[in-house]
């Protein structure tokens, strides 16, 4: 979280004496309580989304250690979300204050209460993160990059809870019939620290505006609309799931959102409610996570016993596709027999009887695939991205306007 001083005042005299310091007061900065229990090893804790007891991320900067060898110790992780997870987590490191990225790699251990990794500095300042972040001010940076291009239209929905902007483009050809072309919707990133979500999303909107003959032809073919970060205010605070008012924002899809509570999801879903009444195709339902855990990526989707049999095969054909796209995907996962309408996509599959996905990135090793001990990465995540709109492509056998014996790769 933006913590401002609140760690300078927790640090010992035994930081001061060793120069030894901590910091998680940047964006989506999230740690606390550092104490030197022996030499070297040090226990700290997560601090809880604001305002909510929701807690899992943590993001800190270590300064003045360059070259120790240092052990932490995360305290009262029967207290986080997802307690199961941490068996398998293996966090990430930064020299250069979070541009690139690299796994720890000295070891990890666990106890039913604490979460340990030890891991030798190597700058006089570091950052230590659960995954590979990606906060809300690189988007920031990517929007006027997607805007510039000509078939995008970069609109504001309105503001979250702090008053950052939420953005929605739509993107098509211009010069192709309007009439017929498929209406797809896109949203990511409603869980503050799900970054996977907005690593995929990012992949997918780079491709999607390129020059290659898919993207030519899926913008050739259909609307696509896209929200591409639906919790700043969360992900800036250095929250798990939650926004700046305790919401979780993808359990009020129902109708229960507000404008004092929830604005980001009222401003979204009226957006797409709008779009889906009126004379517009609507399609494609996608709304980007992250899941904790190892295994492959994967997307949550109806299954066969709550959906009809025609529904389930179409569901079944375009996740086999972005599998043959981004073979460390498994579209053998995610069916859920749930029908939670406070869940975004069941809530428009069940108002709309759409097809509707969560697609679920993982944090660690990609567990299937050809490679399935390689760690999931920024570029794995992205490629999954790429792979959406390969399978949309492939799926509806769309051409790209000027390029004979066009075949999706």
């Amino acid at each position: 979280m933006i913590r401002n001083l609140l760690l300078a005042m927790t640090l010992t005299p035994a930081f001061a004496a060793a120069e030894v310091t901590f910091d998680s007061s940047f964006e989506c900065g999230n740690g606390t309580g550092f104490s030197e229990v022996e030499t070297g090893l040090y226990e700290f804790e997560i601090e809880p989304d604001t305002n909510s007891t929701d807690r899992q991320w943590f993001y800190f900067g270590v300064n003045g250690a360059s070259g120790q060898t240092l052990t932490f110790r995360l305290l009262n992780t029967n207290e986080t979300n997802v307690t199961g997870h941490w068996g398998t987590a293996v966090p990430v490191f930064s020299t250069d204050d979070g541009n690139t990225w690299a796994r720890v790699t000295e070891g990890t251990s666990t106890t039913p209460t604490t979460y340990t990794f030890t891991h030798t500095i190597q700058s006089n300042s570091e950052r230590l993160a659960f995954h590979v972040p990606y906060p809300f001010s690189r988007v920031e940076t990517k929007i006027p990059q997607w805007a510039a291009h000509p078939h995008a239209e970069l609109s504001v929905l309105g503001e979250s809870v702090e008053g950052r902007d939420i953005t929605l483009f739509r993107i098509t050809d211009p010069l192709q019939d309007a009439d017929g072309k498929l209406g797809i919707w896109i949203i990511a990133r409603q869980h503050a620290a799900e970054v996977t979500s907005s690593w995929s999303l990012e992949g997918l909107m780079d491709f999607l505006l390129s020059d290659a003959d898919e993207a030519l032809a899926l913008r050739a073919n259909a609307l696509i609309n896209v929200v591409p970060f639906l919790n700043p205010d969360g992900a800036t605070a250095g929250n798990y799931r939650d926004n700046a008012l305790g919401v979780n924002l993808n359990r009020v899809w129902d109708g229960s959102a507000t404008m004092q509570s929830s604005p980001e999801v009222v401003l979204a879903k009226q957006v797409i409610d709008e779009w889906a009444t009126g004379e517009n195709d609507y399609s494609w339902f996608f709304d980007f996570h992250s899941t904790s855990g190892n295994g492959p990526h994967f997307a949550f989707h109806a299954a066969a016993s709550t959906s009809s049999t025609d529904y389930n095969a179409v569901s079944q054909e375009f996740l086999q596709l972005v599998e043959s796209f981004a073979p460390h995907f498994s579209a053998s996962r995610g069916e859920s027999t749930s029908s939670d309408s406070r869940l975004a996509y069941h809530s428009q599959r069940i108002t709309y009887g759409i097809q509707a996905f969560t697609p679920e990135g993982t944090y660690n090793s990609q567990g299937h695939g050809p490679t399935p001990g390689a760690p999931q990465t920024s570029e794995s995540h992205r490629e999954v991205g790429v792979a959406f709109v390969k399978a949309l492509v492939a799926y509806h056998e769309l051409e790209a306007p000027g390029v004979e014996g066009f075949q999706v790769d």
